[in-house]
């Protein structure tokens, strides 16, 4: 399918203008508001219904493409992503409104990717080191599928605490996976990637410049399986042009951070299901970074490791594992810079041995 660059420019004018005005609405209907607590980066109650305006940004685009495209299969692409990106955006709903227990958001996440591969199939290669792209069968795509999925959009809504950084990171992240896609022989998916992207870079005066509206729940989880989902759906449908590797890649600056974060806090024996503030993130506003500027570092980030992807394309797949390591070593090097004066000034939670030892050298 080749979307006609008019009916596309419509699209995408259509998105960006229904995703801000409902993000102007949400911020002034201040429903489903975020209370401040001891763990939050904002001091008064805030909308977290943020995500309705992308989910509408979107839906809109991809209804005048349906529309107008003529196209009946690329239709039931988008109109198959669409519904399971509503379901997704649905759960966070509920857990905005309600706080579901962590086993049943999980739960739903399952169903969302379970739901997914019935769509759409299951992954069906992969690269690995030394033997280049592989085939894999579908006892093993389902459910690595299904964990990668539910594992994204729980590793991108930790990562939505700052303003701005979870809304740009998927608005730049994803236009660079279009401008991949598109030319690696996927088209839909190039369209369905700029249109979300259009739409998350339209919520972020609200979000970014004026601190009124959080995405929530609602806008993490439905951001988050789209990114995740896009991931499968390059490698099936371009015959493994678009590595798998590429959007794990882009987003490698969250991922790291989750990873990161979770085997820090595993040493230091604390419960990684805790609420905390240990993230990157966090600990660089902690220590008196503007919202702004970790939102502009971590987008600065993504377009670094899309870059890499792109290079990454460039190499034998049996070397596409190179390029995570070699930008985790980078990523690395800033959490020591981070993590160093995050100790000195006490905001990491010790283990309890190290609190013993400390009082006794007291």
């Amino acid at each position: 399918m080749l979307i006609e660059p008019f009916i596309f420019a419509c699209a995408g004018a259509v998105a960006a203008a229904v995703a801000y005005c409902a993000s102007l609405y949400a911020a002034q209907l201040r429903r489903v508001l975020d209370h401040p607590n001891e763990r939050s980066s904002h001091a008064k109650a805030t909308p977290r219904s943020g995500g309705a305006a992308i989910m509408a940004g979107f839906l809109a685009g991809v209804f005048v493409i349906c529309a107008f495209a003529g196209d009946i299969d690329a239709a039931g692409k988008l109109g198959g992503l669409a519904l399971c990106g509503a379901l997704a955006f649905a759960l966070g709903f509920a857990d905005d409104r309600m706080g579901l227990p962590p086993i049943w958001k999980l739960a739903g996440q399952v169903v969302i990717a379970a739901l997914f591969v019935i769509l759409f199939a299951p992954l069906q290669a992969v690269p690995l080191p030394w033997l280049g792209e592989v085939a894999i069968p579908p006892a093993i795509g389902v459910p690595l599928t299904i964990l990668w999925i539910a594992g994204f959009m729980n590793a991108f809504n930790f990562m939505d605490g700052a303003n701005g950084m979870a809304g740009g990171a998927a608005a730049v992240g994803l236009a660079w996976f279009a401008v991949i896609a598109s030319f690696t022989g996927a088209p839909v998916l190039a369209a369905a990637a700029l249109l979300l992207a259009l739409s998350a870079a339209a919520f972020l005066p609200e979000n970014l410049l004026r601190g009124k509206l959080f995405m929530g729940d609602n806008g993490s989880m439905a951001l988050g399986f789209f990114i995740a989902a896009f991931a499968v759906l390059g490698v099936n449908w371009t015959d493994g042009r678009l590595a798998a590797l590429v959007m794990p890649v882009i987003f490698l600056p969250f991922l790291f951070d989750v990873a990161w974060t979770l085997v820090s806090r595993l040493i230091r024996k604390q419960n990684v299901l805790d609420a905390h503030r240990e993230h990157f993130y966090q600990l660089m506003m902690r220590l008196g970074a503007s919202h702004a500027r970790v939102a502009v570092t971590y987008m600065s980030l993504i377009s670094l490791s899309a870059a890499a992807a792109i290079l990454m394309l460039a190499s034998p797949a049996s070397l596409h594992w190179l390029t995570p390591l070699i930008l985790s070593l980078i990523f690395a090097m800033g959490g020591i810079a981070i993590y160093r004066p995050a100790w000195r000034k006490g905001l990491l939670e010790k283990s309890q041995e190290t609190n013993a030892a400390l009082s006794a050298a007291e």
